[in-house]
């Protein structure tokens, strides 16, 4: 198996709360073209409430890696944070509210949406006080704090009490969403995917009777939840139904894009090479302005061994996003396959001088690899 470093950058991300600010820049200058160096970074600007400092460093990250989930999630927070704008009186359900206007409101959801879409179980924040329902907001609110310190038990034993208590024998519907919103969540952190997946169902059932209210802390409703369920499908690797599932997402208005790459994961999983590179093209035709996701279609082609289709492919996505340090070692592996020594030494070598630290197992195939080419000259 090729040792591709399409790594998932949110499991990789470091804790970096205990670090100071000193140290978390002294990472990102020796690890210049590491998108989460520079999250670190921001993460911790933005929780010292340095929001413009924030700004430069997460807009880093995603020149590096634009579909970098956590740093498009946190740019969005991080513009809201700045927000100056005048105050609206905003009514409902017969409560007022005073919200300040956002000018970057649309940017902002656009960021959140895609944040979302890339990864649907990444953490949008807590809930808003004002959808904690008001007999049950004690019991949730220690519930939240448990899982918050990733104390999963704690956290379970509170949000099942609320659904156990509000949970009727001919009516479910009375269950708070928020409950079993973060039960579900729970049980994914426990690797109980089967709770996940019963809960996420009912929060489903719950949510198409819907209010707009509860949407001030959890904006993902209807489709979305459907989307959230082919997620939990797929992690759980039951893929026949995560397939169906995202099949049913992409004839409906979600983000195409994302729904056809996680079909091409599941076809990669499986090594149905000839499928996944069909859902690669299809990501890239729902969405072409998205330049990034070349970079899925051509790790996808290497992988099934389509060394000379990859080229181009990894040399459009090279050109726009030069920091980012996996293309070049994709197009070294892409190059060795249909025999350009030269390119794949040229490749390899950037590569080498790019690659961030966390990178050391791709490092040292692309050094064995660059061993190879020259022995192979020498000769």
């Amino acid at each position: 198996m090729l040792c591709l470093c399409l790594l998932a950058f949110a499991s990789a991300a470091r804790e970096a709360s205990g670090l100071q600010l000193e140290q978390l820049q002294a990472q990102t200058r020796a690890d210049s073209n590491d998108p989460v160096a520079h999250f670190n970074l921001a993460s911790a600007l933005f929780k010292a409430g340095h929001y413009r400092e924030a700004e430069q460093p997460l807009l880093l990250a995603l020149s590096i890696d634009p579909q970098y989930a956590p740093a498009l999630l946190l740019l969005s927070r991080n513009n809201e944070a700045q927000t100056s704008g005048r105050i609206a009186v905003v009514a409902r359900q017969r409560r007022i509210f005073f919200v300040r206007v956002d000018p970057l409101a649309d940017e902002n959801a656009r960021l959140r949406r895609r944040a979302f879409l890339i990864d649907p179980l990444l953490e949008v924040g807590p809930p808003n006080r004002e959808a904690l329902p008001v007999a049950w907001r004690g019991t949730l609110g220690l519930a939240l704090y448990h899982y918050d310190r990733q104390e999963w038990q704690d956290a379970i034993t509170g949000f099942q009490a609320v659904i156990d208590r509000t949970t009727h024998p001919r009516d479910s519907t009375a269950v708070p969403p928020v409950a079993l919103w973060f039960r579900a969540r729970c049980a994914l952190q426990v690797g109980d995917y089967d709770s996940a997946i019963r809960y996420f169902q009912w929060l489903l059932a719950v949510r198409m009777q819907d209010s707009a209210s509860e949407r001030l802390w959890n904006p993902f409703a209807g489709e979305e939840l459907r989307y959230v369920l082919a997620y939990v499908y797929q992690q759980a690797r039951r893929w026949d139904e995560a397939v169906r599932r995202y099949q049913e997402v992409a004839q409906g208005n979600l983000g195409l894009d994302a729904a056809h790459t996680h079909l091409a994961e599941i076809y990669e999983a499986q090594e149905r090479w000839a499928e996944a590179v069909e859902e690669r093209v299809r990501a890239l035709n729902a969405n072409p302005d998205a330049t990034s996701l070349t970079l899925n279609l051509g790790s996808t082609l290497v992988t099934a061994g389509r060394y000379a289709q990859a080229e181009p492919v990894l040399e459009r996505y090279g050109a726009q996003y030069p920091r980012d340090a996996r293309v070049f070692y994709l197009l070294g592996v892409a190059r060795m396959g249909f025999g350009n020594a030269a390119g794949a030494r040229d490749a390899l070598t950037t590569y080498v001088a790019l690659a961030p630290s966390r990178y050391e197992a791709q490092v040292r195939d692309a050094k064995q690899r660059l061993t190879t080419l020259t022995a192979g000259q020498t000769k």
